[in-house]
């Protein structure tokens, strides 16, 4: 029998499986992910969906699309996988400086404050963010002083990975498979986030954090990058469909007070209603085909 603590772990880090909600919420609640937006990622212990965010960073979204139609990833590996860190794949850290075809992006760490997309505060301090929240299903930090807001670090989180210049991301990406370090923040430009099979990432073969910063040496212990699609590029009959919970939606705020005020029966001495942006994965569905 799976103990309380077991389940409560299960239930914080199932990030990007669908989430249930004690009362179904409308159908309004729910947002269809675009198909150019969702990324599919294939390895041998299963597909992967991420959702890209490219109202936050449109420049590296347009050269992964690119990158993913040309077949650039395929065949390539996770290199650098690191327990409760990152998975890290392409081609190989600093090869991506070589090729003239992908020169290295300008970053796009955060962006100017409103737009199109709606900010749904979280309603509970952050230690890195003056203000904590969701933007379209994202996590999200905003400095209302500075005017900008930027994705934030959370298990799931898709990023590119950089040299030590601001300006050097180009080809490599990493996923958060455990906790990243918040100092990342506004450090890298993520813009995407998994909604679906993490825990097959989390399968992948490990490095040595303390050797070659885990890059695994021997090319033949990477796991393969079987392939990297966008759903837009699949054929309709095949294709999976995705909805986000909306974060403006009420059933949304219900989903937050179940967050921060957990199994109300179990607790001895009651935790304070504070709750963490992380802790916090907006629910995520698959939808079935149409009959």
């Amino acid at each position: 029998m799976r103990s309380i603590f077991s389940i409560a772990l299960a239930a914080i880090f199932a990030v990007g499986a669908a989430a249930a909600v004690e009362a179904p919420p409308a159908p309004d609640a729910w947002r269809p992910v675009d198909p150019d937006n969702l990324v599919l990622i294939d390895t041998k212990y299963g597909e992967t969906a991420v959702e890209l965010a490219p109202a936050f960073a449109p420049a590296h979204v347009a050269r992964l699309r690119a990158l993913i139609r040309a077949h650039f990833y395929d065949g390539q590996s996770f290199y650098r996988v690191i327990d409760g860190f990152v998975a890290q794949g392409g081609i190989g850290e600093g090869d991506d400086k070589k090729l003239k075809d992908w020169p290295p992006l300008k970053a796009e760490f955060d962006r100017p404050l409103g737009g199109d997309t709606v900010f749904t505060p979280l309603g509970s301090p952050d230690l890195f963010a003056p203000e904590a929240g969701h933007v379209d299903g994202f996590p999200a930090g905003r400095d209302a002083k500075e005017g900008r807001e930027w994705i934030i670090h959370c298990p799931g989180t898709f990023a590119f990975a950089r040299d030590d210049k601001p300006d050097t991301a180009a080809t490599e990406f990493y996923i958060v498979i455990g906790e990243a370090p918040r100092r990342l923040d506004r450090n890298l430009t993520a813009f995407g986030r998994v909604i679906d099979g993490l825990q097959y990432l989390q399968k992948l073969q490990r490095g040595d954090p303390d050797v070659a910063a885990g890059v695994i040496a021997d090319a033949a212990r990477r796991d393969a990058i079987l392939g990297i699609r966008l759903a837009s590029d699949v054929p309709q009959a095949e294709r999976p469909k995705y909805e986000v919970m909306r974060t403006e939606s009420a059933a949304f705020a219900q989903f937050k007070a179940s967050k921060t005020n957990p199994a109300p029966g179990f607790y001895v001495r009651q935790p304070p209603p504070i709750l963490d942006i992380c802790l916090a994965p907006v629910p995520v569905r698959r939808v079935a085909p149409a009959p």
